[in-house]
């Protein structure tokens, strides 16, 4: 048939093409953990330190100048062992969020556990200040043979975005394009 095109398909097949192509994972790492170490503060406390890069992606930036909540959550703990099946002997959490109030134009810094508040002028200051609340977890109780025997034992730890804290149109974005990908594999070091 003349001024027919030899493309087979119809509407449903280009937006199923549309849709694939969204399905497809952009990597937009929104927090990252440069480097990691710890130090004794006693005998039985283990302070974890964490170098944290904050970036936002730029669906982040506009969610948070928009009124959502950004919420981060930092998780460490001490294994047993570099097995497959590893035991937790101490862990700590900490989370973080972070908001704008565009009346007095400030991010507002509150520290979820243990409830401190920090209000700063520019993105920029308020991304440090999380990074840093994050960046310090205190594992307590460690035990004895963690200090007799360290080259045994890890710490591990990640950082994520709290996406359960996240309204729901942001929550399914996540899951189709990827751009909020700040889902992190554990970062693992030995004591010793």
């Amino acid at each position: 048939m003349p001024g027919r095109s030899s493309w087979r398909g119809g509407p449903l097949t280009a937006l199923c093409g549309l849709l694939a192509l969204l399905a497809l994972p952009v990597t937009a790492s929104a927090v990252e953990i440069r480097a990691a170490n710890h130090m004794w503060l006693d005998d039985a406390t283990v302070l974890v330190r964490l170098d944290i890069d904050m970036r936002l992606p730029a669906v982040l930036e506009d969610a948070l100048a928009n009124g959502v909540t950004l919420e981060f959550e930092a998780q460490t703990r001490l294994e047993r062992g570099r097995r497959v099946g590893r035991d937790t002997l101490a862990s700590e959490t900490r989370r973080v969020q972070l908001q704008y109030f565009a009346l007095n134009r400030h991010y507002l810094v509150t520290a979820v556990t243990d409830e401190r508040m920090d209000l700063k002028p520019t993105l920029g200051d308020a991304l440090d200040l999380v990074a840093r609340r994050l960046g310090r977890l205190r594992l307590d109780e460690v035990p004895d043979a963690v200090r007799e025997n360290p080259g045994e034992f890890d710490l591990a730890a990640r950082l994520t975005l709290v996406y359960s804290a996240l309204p729901l149109p942001l929550q399914l974005d996540a899951g189709l394009r990827g751009d909020l990908t700040t889902r992190q594999e554990w970062r693992r070091w030995s004591m010793d």
